[in-house]
């Protein structure tokens, strides 16, 4: 059960939000929490004895079973799931992705139209991401992950010339690896390392492996895979079943909970993700770190960005600028 109450005009539905945030927090404290204190003396006399209350899991799945609003006060009560990983049935997240160059390596003594081969398997890796639920294509490009700093990019010719694709705040990188190896029977070998990169430098990996038999030389010769459906039948063959490590990629991150660091903004605080990645103005933060459990709300909602404040008035920006945030859904 949690506890709102209504401190003014307007301010309805964050009471709301305050009540399920006081659910959650609840929820969580009841499945474990770790109990720290420091004490501080001085001659001997204490002078300040603080407790510091941190949750040992996480909300992973909530569902409001009442809620009533008398006397200024909401009263909300829920069913949550509390624990330290994915929740079974987890809520699908909007992950903004930028599709990378892939890696390409080939085996010197694969067929020489294996490069050829690589550039089909990575267009048909871009189409199956493109369907994932959890995914919204921000854009493709032949160009790799960038490494140089945002002010190097101001010497970077190809950045001079056709622009940045750095990913935003809000973004993930999918980067494909794309090996090629010729092996006994003979049969070619396909291992994709498929690697997904978010803008913080997290970042998480899938592989996949299969083997399928070499082609016979036709009468064209050994050119004849580039300009016949051979070569989309030999793919699709290769990437048979590689569909589910790929929905297993984006499974995981899609069932993590949406999170970003906290800056400092003209006395409120801001994330680099928003409405693009499943926020809205429901959405609740959840201090991540190692520090004590706190809650912001949002009060002011973008495309790619959101501004916060802590439910804690006694709280500043100064004491979240920096922390990392998760996001749960209030249903507001």
């Amino acid at each position: 059960m949690g506890f709102g109450t209504v401190t003014g005009a307007g301010d309805r539905d964050a009471a709301r939000r305050r009540a399920v945030a006081d659910a959650l927090l609840a929820a969580a404290l009841a499945g474990g929490a770790d109990v720290s204190g420091r004490t501080a003396t001085n001659r001997g006399i204490v002078t300040s004895d603080v407790a510091i209350v941190r949750t040992v899991g996480r909300i992973l799945s909530h569902r409001i079973l009442s809620e009533s609003f008398s006397g200024q006060v909401w009263r909300v009560r829920i069913e949550a799931l509390v624990g330290d990983g994915p929740g079974p049935l987890c809520p699908i997240r909007t992950l903004v992705v930028t599709a990378y160059a892939p890696r390409v390596e080939v085996d010197p003594h694969a067929p020489e139209w294996s490069g050829e081969l690589a550039d089909t398997i990575a267009r048909r890796l871009v189409q199956r991401l493109a369907r994932h639920p959890a995914v919204s294509l921000a854009g493709v490009t032949d160009r790799p992950v960038p490494r140089t700093s945002r002010r190097g990019e101001a010497f970077d010719y190809d950045v001079l010339t056709r622009g940045s694709v750095r990913l935003p705040g809000n973004g993930h990188g999918f980067v494909p690896t794309i090996r090629l190896t010729r092996t006994a029977g003979p049969k070619l070998e396909l291992e994709l390392e498929l690697k997904l990169v978010g803008a913080d430098g997290t970042a998480s990996l899938q592989h996949f492996i299969r083997r399928v038999p070499l082609p016979r030389p036709s009468l064209a010769g050994g050119l004849s895979v580039l300009v016949q459906p051979q070569r989309e039948a030999l793919a699709a063959a290769l990437l048979d079943g590689s569909d589910r490590a790929l929905d297993a990629l984006f499974d995981r991150a899609g069932c993590e909970p949406v999170s970003a660091r906290l800056s400092s903004a003209g006395g409120l605080l801001e994330v680099p993700v928003g409405r693009a990645n499943g926020l809205t103005q429901g959405s609740l933060a959840f201090t991540a770190d190692g520090g004590s459990t706190q809650i912001l709300e949002v009060v002011e909602l973008r495309g790619s960005s959101a501004r916060l404040r802590p439910l804690d008035p006694t709280l500043g920006p100064s004491h979240f600028a920096g922390r990392r945030v998760q996001f749960v859904e209030t249903g507001r």
